[in-house]
């Protein structure tokens, strides 16, 4: 038993979310700390905080991997942001430690890139009993499928989460010559 507890701890998720610019798409990934294959991805759900002057409508998500992926909840306005817990039940994936796995995309209703999307910090933003949050918890979590009863999250953390850019920043070295 104490094994299948170090091995459980062990596992554990990071997201983030960007927007890629060639695509015209907001994308969010996983990146796993392990390695395997078929990997048993359970029930999850990853939050998408936005300015609340978007839209107040779901995202329309486009599925990739681990299940499919769905805006099931929404807050809107609440200190200022917005909030969408994309969910999944799971399905079986490729994990591979440290590579990033795209989980699902979606646009934005306006087809615009909004800079600042970023992903819900678990103990940071609004709790469910907060006002405006109507009971909702919006933590991200992760869990896998064998663990129905939920009690190994192994989400542990966002990574580069500092708000989506809608730029490429393209810098070039200026030429120098020797005169």
């Amino acid at each position: 038993m104490l094994g299948f507890g170090l091995t459980g701890w062990a596992q554990t998720v990071q997201y983030t979310i960007r927007y890629n610019l060639t695509l015209s798409r907001y994308e969010v990934y996983a990146k796993p700390s392990f390695s395997q294959s078929q990997y048993n991805w359970g029930s999850s759900q990853i939050t998408i905080v936005t300015p609340s002057s978007l839209t107040n409508v779901a995202f329309s998500v486009v599925s990739t991997a681990a299940g499919g992926w769905t805006d099931n909840s929404q807050v809107y306005d609440v200190f200022g942001s917005d909030f969408h817990g994309v969910g999944s039940t799971g399905l079986k994936v490729d994990l591979v430690a440290d590579q990033e796995v795209l989980l699902f995309h979606f646009v934005l209703a306006s087809g615009q890139c909004i800079p600042g999307l970023r992903l819900f910090i678990n103990g940071t933003d609004p709790g469910s009993i907060a006002p405006g949050m109507n009971g909702g918890d919006f933590s991200n979590t992760m869990y896998s499928s064998g663990d129905i009863l939920g009690s190994n999250n192994l989400y542990i953390a966002n990574y580069a989460n500092t708000g989506t850019v809608c730029t490429a920043c393209n810098l070039q070295a200026p030429i120098l010559s020797k005169l």
